[in-house]
């Protein structure tokens, strides 16, 4: 027993070695490229004004948590390597997800199947939108890791009430965790709370002892939210946080795109949510604990995909939060001869589809060479810049002047956020202008989101007192650098 015990832990040692070598080779063409999201760079551009006294939904305006912002503040800490520190982060991150993935998937697949099932989640957060340091890329490790705690109560079911109590508690403190990087984990810390609502329901545990319970475990998730939010409230600035972090997302309109990526989203992600009907067909019979076990990943799959149904599908990063569940959930397609095929094909086509979307983002969404030619282009001489479209990590590289407290070039300009952001586009527009920045940094043409009448407000005045500069080909966009003339 202690020899193949020792075997057990040789074997998962090599796993985990070989999941960072497929981390590493998955993500290498994105590394020390700082044109890798837009959002992205906002996160990083906003922790490094936090570290210089900025404060986030007051002096820079967003609606993603306190949380997220913290985070990007630690990667700025590593000054001219702060590109390089987030991306590195990102990858430690998904290759430990992979990690507790694979122990998760052990419960119901045999030890390669499990590893596979880390292979699949590393290899499709890649192709969907995760290349980056997208803030599912950070938060699926504590949710993760949460519900591998739930999944190691199922398989001890002779758990006490005081046990899954125990349980719960970590649980619910690593959901409140993973809030403060992005608000839409409730939906998976509802079904954890839930379900383990039901597991002591079968324990025994009586209603008065099941609710009161059930309060402890909302006030931990909820801790890390409600300190940060009673700072806000003690600093005079509650309101700020209130509209910002709940009742601002309440005030975006739709947008036709949505429905487009939406169908990419289910189409990237149809092999894995095929593994559900195939595993009947392709996988062993399971014994009465492998069936608790499976029940469960199946349920979470089920919460996951229902959160990305409610929050929309404006972005492709946003499937990321589904991928843990339906990557283990695939894994027992491995006990069978056709499955392991099955399984061995979608690995494949991840890998290389993500390397080709990683190649082609490279040329249509730019690269660190076309970075530092804008970066250079704004910077001879040294002036104040206004990033009316492109990336604003462009802000984080160059003189930052403050002209808003909305930097974010969508806040100013989509019609999505038009009376979301607490501000008047027009008036914030009219005020950045009449700051008379040196430099305007635009996109051509516009966007099918954009507010016509603000990128005309824009035009006419770069027609009136600007003159470009720089140009680059992104994709089927340009970035133009008009410098200020007048």
């Amino acid at each position: 027993m202690i020899k193949y015990l020792g075997e057990e832990k040789t074997r998962e040692a090599k796993y985990i070695i070989c999941l960072l070598v497929f981390s590493i080779i998955t993500r290498f063409l994105a590394l020390g490229n700082p044109i890798i999201g837009v959002d992205v760079g906002f996160y990083l551009f906003t922790g490094g004004q936090l570290l210089h006294g900025a404060i986030p939904f007051v002096d820079i305006w967003d609606r993603k948590p306190l949380g997220l912002f913290i985070l990007y503040a630690f990667f700025h800490l590593f000054g001219s390597y702060r590109v390089w520190a987030f991306e590195i982060g990102a990858l430690i991150s998904v290759w430990l997800t992979g990690v507790v993935l694979m122990r998760m998937a052990r419960t119901i697949a045999p030890a390669s199947g499990a590893f596979v099932a880390a292979l699949l989640y590393i290899a499709w957060t890649v192709l969907e939108g995760g290349d980056g340091g997208q803030s599912p890329v950070f938060y699926n490790l504590p949710v993760a890791m949460a519900m591998a705690l739930v999944l190691r109560g199922l398989v001890h079911k002779s758990s006490t009430p005081q046990d899954i109590a125990r349980t719960a508690r970590k649980v619910m403190l690593l959901f409140g965790i993973a809030i403060q990087i992005k608000y839409t984990v409730i939906f998976e810390g509802a079904f954890a709370g839930l379900f383990l609502i039901y597991c002591l329901y079968k324990a025994g545990a009586s209603y008065r002892d099941i609710f009161v319970q059930m309060l402890a475990w909302m006030a931990i998730a909820l801790a890390p939210t409600t300190v940060i939010a009673l700072a806000y409230v003690a600093m005079g600035h509650g309101y700020d946080w209130w509209y910002a972090n709940i009742l601002s997302i309440f005030h975006r309109t739709g947008l036709s795109s949505s429905r487009q990526e939406g169908i990419r989203m289910l189409w990237l992600t149809a092999p894995l949510l095929l593994s559900f009907p195939l595993r009947p067909f392709l996988s062993a019979p399971m014994d009465d604990q492998q069936k608790r076990c499976a029940q469960f990943l199946n349920l979470w799959a089920l919460a996951a995909v229902g959160g990305v149904c409610i929050m929309g599908t404006r972005y492709l990063h946003y499937a990321l939060p589904m991928l843990p569940p339906l990557a283990v959930a695939a894994s027992p397609l491995w006990n069978r001869k056709a499955g392991k095929i099955w399984l061995c094909l979608v690995v494949t086509y991840a890998t290389v589809k993500g390397q080709v979307l990683l190649a082609k983002h490279l040329h249509t969404q730019g690269n660190a060479q076309r970075f530092r030619a804008v970066i250079a282009a704004v910077s001879n001489p040294e002036g104040c810049v206004f990033v009316y479209g492109g990336s604003p990590i462009v802000y984080d590289f160059t003189k930052y002047c403050h002209l808003t407290t909305h930097p974010f070039p969508d806040h100013l300009n989509s019609t999505v956020e038009e009376h979301a952001t607490g501000i008047n586009q027009q008036d914030e527009i009219r005020k950045i202008l009449a700051s008379r920045p040196t430099y305007i940094l635009t996109h051509e043409p516009g966007d099918i989101a954009e507010n016509e009448l603000i990128r005309q407000m824009v035009y006419q005045e770069i027609r009136a007192n600007y003159q470009e500069t720089f140009r680059t080909v992104q994709g089927q966009k340009n970035w133009v650098v008009y410098k200020r003339i007048h």
